[in-house]
């Protein structure tokens, strides 16, 4: 991975999250490495973003305590259907914060699934969630996988008007 890209990625993710979950009045703080526990027992969902760019393919995974995902649920939908939108409106602020930076990612339908059936897979040491807790004690985590396969594209950051404002409507 080249130089200070992972450290890019981390504070690109927990910028990303933090504003997403406090879009919907929930606030949530970076909780630091020794105090996570893993595997992280109180996940109940997980949103799973597959990304591309030229050189690199990548994950985004989602997981949301339960609590957490309710009281961020203003609409009142699923769980499962909440944790998708949430993932999607994830995956969009992290795209959106790397392309004022000049690095541009694609990004294909989320999709969800119960965090009790990944809990061992997405617990791994080399594999460690940016983890944080909400003001009830609820849970997030955050895991950003990626894998080089090629030369990494990174152009100048396109102008700021050009490029899109959390929470704009983009039609395709």
């Amino acid at each position: 991975m080249p130089p200070g890209l992972e450290s890019t990625l981390d504070a690109t993710a927990t910028s990303a999250a933090v504003e997403l979950f406090a879009a919907y009045r929930v606030t949530i703080a970076p909780v630091t490495a020794p105090e996570v526990q893993l595997p992280i027992p109180d996940l109940s969902a997980l949103g799973i973003v597959r990304f591309t760019a030229p050189g690199m393919i990548g994950t985004a995974v989602l997981g949301v305590s339960t609590g957490t995902l309710r009281r961020s649920n203003t609409r009142g939908t699923s769980d499962r259907d909440w944790v998708a939108e949430l993932a999607n409106q994830y995956i969009g602020r992290f795209k959106l914060k790397l392309l004022r930076m000049g690095f541009e990612l694609w990004s294909m339908t989320p999709v969800t699934v119960s965090g009790r059936l990944l809990a061992t897979a997405v617990s791994q040491p080399d594999f460690a969630p940016i983890f944080f807790r909400d003001a009830k004690g609820g849970s997030v985590a955050v895991w950003i996988e990626i894998e080089i396969n090629g030369p990494l594209k990174v152009t100048p950051p396109a102008n700021e008007s050009e490029i899109p404002r959390e929470g704009d409507v983009i039609l395709f």
